[in-house]
């Protein structure tokens, strides 16, 4: 059940987001999401996301949705903070890159976390999207199959927030 992924995710970050008086708007199905997964791997993915939204959110409250389609399921984190410049949505997951090198950090900081996680994304024939502009905040949606194997061809979450325009990032194929 992904919902637990998402709750233990949350709970690895909590006390970063305390500590700048950030809280979460969860948003779960009622119903159990089972999908076969390998849960260390997403459940990297989403606290890399989170503990990047508590960093860069300003205390702003951060939302968290988990949306379930016919094809696929998607996980998305916004945060209403500093938000990405035109061009970073496709550097954010660039090995080593980081917005503001001289921003304090709560976690990481090495500019390994969206590469990493971006690849585990790929390993479940996912994607993992990033929308931002700045100073309105940042969106980063995760989508994955339902069906181990099959390729995701949309996603049941909106990757920008209404009124908001959107950079596709183009996703590289992943090998067999």
């Amino acid at each position: 059940d992904v919902r637990g992924v998402v709750r233990y995710a949350l709970r690895q970050v909590r006390a970063i987001a305390e500590e700048v008086g950030t809280s979460f708007n969860l948003s779960l199905p009622e119903e159990s999401v089972l999908v076969e997964i390998d849960s260390r791997r997403v459940e990297r993915i989403l606290r890399n996301l989170l503990a990047n939204a508590v960093d860069h959110s300003e205390g702003n409250p951060i939302d968290v949705n988990l949306a379930v389609g016919t094809e696929a399921l998607a996980i998305t984190v916004v945060d209403r903070g500093v938000g990405l410049k035109t061009g970073e949505e496709e550097m954010v997951f660039n090995r080593f890159w980081r917005s503001d090198p001289s921003r304090f950090r709560r976690s990481g900081g090495t500019g390994l976390g969206l590469a990493i996680s971006i690849e585990d994304a790929r390993l479940h024939q996912g994607r993992l999207d990033a929308w931002g502009e700045p100073g309105k905040g940042a969106c980063f949606r995760l989508t994955i199959p339902l069906v181990r194997g099959h390729k995701v061809l949309g996603s049941p979450l909106p990757l920008k927030p209404v009124g908001q325009s959107v950079r596709s990032l183009p996703q590289k194929a992943s090998k067999p």
